[in-house]
């Protein structure tokens, strides 16, 4: 069981995962990286790379309310990587359980002159596995424009 403490300062993990004792700031930047790495068509055309940080039963629920498998994603991403570039920001998480994140943002396409379309909201449960943290499930939702900021 995990509680946030101090304004979500800490997260204490009254087990021995490896969570533990965890500066919520250090994990919620650790699972920033890995989702803003599942944007990049590098990794997006790499499918040993993308499986590694797909859970076995990992889905999506897309944009357009498509769901799409774990086996879908990786065919389509090896195959036909994206060639639009993804900002992503306001970024947030919320322990659900040991060991499982809810992590929550805000995403958008990045057009050729550099302003924003398709923006969406985004949520994805990350698991703590013994590979390491892995996206178990995922979903976009359109959402209404929003400025891009810096951070």
């Amino acid at each position: 069981m995990c509680v946030r403490i101090a304004w979500r300062a800490v997260l204490l993990c009254t087990s021995s995962s490896s969570l533990g004792l965890m500066n919520v700031s250090a994990l919620l930047e650790m699972l920033r990286k890995l989702e803003v790495a599942t944007h990049q068509p590098q990794l997006r055309a790499d499918r040993h790379a993308l499986a590694r940080l797909l859970h076995p039963n990992f889905f999506e629920v897309g944009r357009s309310g498509a769901v799409y498998s774990r086996d879908d994603v990786l065919g389509e991403f090896s195959t036909h990587p994206p060639s639009y570039r993804v900002w992503s920001q306001d970024f947030h998480i919320e322990s659900l359980t040991e060991g499982l994140v809810l992590l929550t943002y805000r995403s958008a396409h990045v057009a050729d002159d550099g302003s924003l379309e398709r923006h969406t909201s985004r949520a994805s449960l990350w698991q703590s596995t013994e590979q390491g943290w892995q996206l178990r499930f995922h979903q976009g939702t359109p959402a209404p424009p929003f400025e891009k900021y810096a951070p």
